[in-house]
């Protein structure tokens, strides 16, 4: 049924409508220096590639591919394409492989983050490189006197169902590809079939340079369930001058798994942040965030405090940022300090900052 839906929205597109203008390519690239227990790494996150551009006036399509750094394939992390407009009732729609409209950071691609790395808590629930899928997902525009959104989505998979480390290669084991194929064709569907989502935003345009969002979202996998608000409010007088202040908290039912671990029935993960980020000039940024995670029947909870700072020498192109943080062992009984710079650079329109 979905893949009927989603060819005919893809004829239809395609049958009122063409475009002949190129489509936009970007590269984007990373270095990242971790300093912990006096031990300095040197890493990279590999680069990602987007493929940008409209398909006809009323639809674009983005492409995203990621190739890690290490031995594993290229892998396609969103191919969706988005209806803008022409639709009934004002509706829109997002269809293909692409990160759901769930809380408010999970849309968000890791090189647009301020603070360098996601946060632990999000991680756990969303995975390390947060949530997408292959499916449909329609908003519409609530006729209220506010900008109001209502956003519903349906997935053939749900969160927990990818892997990054599954699609690793081993060159010495060849025998094994047909298995590997075969379980890669077949990937999640053991877990989370059909998944949905939904979310309800609002947004607030307290004044010319005042905005305020809020939201709420909903997850319903086959055997979890996810609940979440959100909190965005945002002071801008000029491009290059903004304050930032964002908090959200996603609980997660677990039912009696996580982490390919047992837990209780009635276990919920709750994991939450918050940030507050200045941007003073059109070349520097700093700012503060708190991490927090908790196991509640557990009693296991973790919350870590950290300060950012950014500076974008030649405005977008490219953008080098410091993290100072705390980090805590793995049974909580020690805490470490943490320092982590990341030099981001790009080459096309796809940037690693936005102001």
């Amino acid at each position: 049924m979905l893949r009927k839906l989603v060819g005919g929205i893809l004829i239809t597109t395609f049958t009122f409508g063409q475009t002949t203008a190129n489509p936009q390519f970007s590269v984007i690239g990373d270095l990242v220096i971790d300093h912990l227990h006096k031990n300095t790494s040197l890493l990279s996150s590999g680069i990602e590639m987007a493929i940008q551009g409209y398909v006809n006036p009323f639809a674009r399509a983005d492409i995203y591919l990621h190739k890690h750094n290490d031995s594993s394939p290229i892998e396609l992390e969103e191919a969706v394409m988005t209806i803008e407009k022409g639709l009934p009732y004002g509706l829109g729609i997002r269809a293909g492989k692409f990160r759901p409209d769930l809380g408010k950071i999970n849309k968000d691609h890791a090189h647009l983050f301020p603070y360098i790395e996601a946060p632990s808590g999000m991680a756990k629930i969303l995975g390390e490189e947060f949530w997408s899928a292959t499916g449909v997902e329609t908003n519409v525009f609530l006729p209220l006197p506010w900008y109001s959104n209502f956003s519903l989505s349906y997935f053939d998979s749900g969160i927990g169902s990818h892997d990054h480390s599954d699609h690793e290669k081993d060159e010495d084991h060849d025998e094994d590809k047909d298995d590997h194929d075969h379980d890669e064709k077949d990937y999640g569907s053991d877990k989370q079939t059909n998944a949905f989502t939904v979310r309800w935003s609002h947004f607030f345009e307290l004044n010319d340079v005042n905005h305020l969002e809020l939201g709420l979202s909903g997850y319903s996998g086959q055997d979890e369930g996810i609940l979440g608000a959100d909190f965005k409010y945002k002071w801008r007088p000029n491009k290059y001058r903004s304050l930032t202040i964002q908090a959200e908290v996603l609980q997660h039912s677990l039912e009696d798994e996580y982490m390919k671990k047992a837990v209780h029935p009635d276990e919920k993960l709750t994991a939450a942040y918050a940030m507050v980020n200045f941007q003073f000039n059109k070349s520097y940024n700093f700012g503060v965030m708190v991490d927090y995670w908790s196991l509640d029947l557990a009693d296991d909870e973790s919350m870590n405090p950290s300060i950012f700072f950014g500076f974008s020498p030649v405005e977008e192109s490219a953008v080098l940022r410091l993290k100072i943080g705390q980090l805590e062992d793995a049974d909580h009984h020690k805490k470490h300090l943490k320092t982590t710079v990341q030099i981001i650079w790009s080459l096309g329109p796809h940037k690693p900052h936005r102001y």
